[in-house]
């Protein structure tokens, strides 16, 4: 048995090395070449198995290239990294915590003596006219202005010291770090376990009850939807767009100012949820969140005219809505019509439809005829018993959504919260000790750092001009 904890004491100071750290990290760096290089399941619609040959597809499969980031060798990597990181921070802990919160101790005169010259500042005043529990009182205040814990560490009828330090806590800042990237670890794990992405198409007006996957974990629990695409997996519920809108600048019209998305949740048919979407301001529901992404033209039009008899036209006036051929039939004029083409600004001339009457074996019946929005009479010159009056010609859009599910995001989002705090901490405080000693009328004052000294011989003669202003001033 004690060979057996020898063995595990070994593994596991070997473990905790800086250069098995950078082994690893290297480690991940190539191993992340493939995820770039190689097509990835459920990052594309388009299957590995129609890209490469067989023999490279198969080995694919066998080594998991197709899901570099969620195969065992990369996540192995990311667990014998953790475990790296665990073994460093346990391994060092006893030692770094000592020095964060030792106790305050006194410096004897031979100490300060040892000190470099540039850190070491001496001072004298008349000890016969100087009370020196006064002096000790009026300069820990002066001390506690740098450091609120700023203590006496010796005190007595001839002599006493003064102690104070900062950014002490920066000797352990690195386990800060250490844990938030821990943290990061494990919200990435639980995103790729039970997160997914997808996108999703609806034309305005319409609505569907599923989506194509492109990332998706396998603890996701998403449910496939029967006859349908290898990817395409089930919402739940439907999801409808009630409306679309997209403002174009006047100065380049193709080129879009603004677009957004009128959605509706369905469950069954009772209306749930209604959200007006915009880009990054999605719609939340469930473990779904709907962002609008982009929008595309059908190449349809939703259409609203009338059909006016020219006798009696007042009680001959039928209101009707329709899509591009789609046959309206208006039984009391005995009149079949379809709309054919559509525009919204015909030649500069504003909105038109060309419609074409049919007769009851759907067939055309004379010339198709178009018709301006903006010319409420133009089609009543036509010699024939009725005309069209065109209300509204508005053209069909898709919405593209991009849906997403990420369980794992505020989880890694607050160890990036803490590794960037951290790290600052880290790189910008250091720990300061500052010492000063009284003793027959003269002072001692000098400081020490633990890194980064540039500076510190000045911050040292600052604070020490400090103290020799306010000895001076009771003396």
């Amino acid at each position: 048995m004690a060979a057996f904890w020898d063995w595990v004491d070994r593994s596991f100071l070997k473990l905790a090395s800086v250069k098995i750290t950078v082994f690893i990290l290297v480690g991940l760096l190539l191993l992340s070449i493939p995820g770039t290089l190689i097509l990835q399941i459920n990052m594309s619609n388009v299957d590995p198995a129609l890209e490469y040959e067989y023999d490279f597809w198969k080995f694919g499969q066998w080594t998991q290239l197709f899901t570099a980031y969620h195969s065992f060798w990369y996540v192995g990597l990311i667990v014998i990294l953790s475990m790296n990181l665990i073994a460093c921070s346990v391994e060092r802990w006893p030692g770094m915590w000592k020095m964060a919160s030792a106790k305050p101790v006194a410096w004897a005169r031979e100490t300060f003596l040892r000190q470099p010259a540039s850190l070491l500042h001496k001072w004298e005043i008349n000890k016969q006219k100087a009370n020196i529990r006064e002096l000790e009182s009026e300069l820990l205040k002066v001390a506690k202005s740098f450091s609120r814990k700023a203590c006496v560490t010796e005190s007595t009828s001839e002599t006493f010291q003064i102690f104070f330090q900062t950014g002490q806590w920066s000797r352990i800042s690195n386990y800060l770090v250490h844990t938030s990237l821990l943290v990061i670890f494990a919200g990435a794990i639980i995103s790729s376990m039970y997160g997914f992405e997808g996108a999703i198409n609806i034309p305005a007006g319409s609505a569907v009850d599923s989506f194509i996957v492109f990332k998706e974990g396998k603890a996701a629990g998403l449910q496939p939807v029967p006859n349908g695409l290898v990817n395409e997996k089930k919402l739940g519920f439907k999801l409808a767009a009630t409306d679309f809108k997209v403002e174009f600048y006047k100065d380049y019209p193709g080129r879009p100012k603004d677009f957004v998305s009128w959605l509706e949740v369905f469950e069954g048919n009772t209306s749930v949820l209604k959200k007006e979407t915009r880009v990054n301001d999605p719609l939340i529901y469930k473990n779904f969140e709907f962002y609008q992404a982009s929008y595309g033209r059908l190449g349809d039009y939703d259409i609203k005219f009338r059909m006016i008899g020219k006798k009696d036209p007042e009680n001959n006036i039928f209101y009707i809505r329709s899509r591009l051929n789609e046959i309206q039939n208006v039984e009391k004029l005995k009149i079949t019509v379809v709309p054919l083409y559509a525009a919204t600004n015909l030649r500069g001339l504003g909105p038109a439809v060309q419609f074409t009457q049919v007769s009851a074996e759907n067939k055309a019946v004379g010339e198709p005829f178009w018709v301006f929005q903006e010319a409420p009479l133009y089609d009543f010159r036509r010699e024939v018993p009725w005309g069209v009056v065109v209300d509204e010609v508005k053209e069909i859009y898709f919405t593209g959504l991009q849906i997403g599910y990420d369980p794992g995001s505020p989880i890694y989002w607050l160890g990036c919260a803490g590794l960037l705090l951290g790290t600052f901490y880290a790189l910008f405080v250091t720990h300061k000790k500052y010492f000063l000693r009284y003793e027959n009328g003269e002072f001692y004052f000098s400081g020490t750092i633990h890194r980064l000294p540039s500076g510190f011989e000045q911050k040292v003669a600052k604070i020490a001009s400090r103290f020799l202003h306010a000895s001076k001033s009771i003396e």
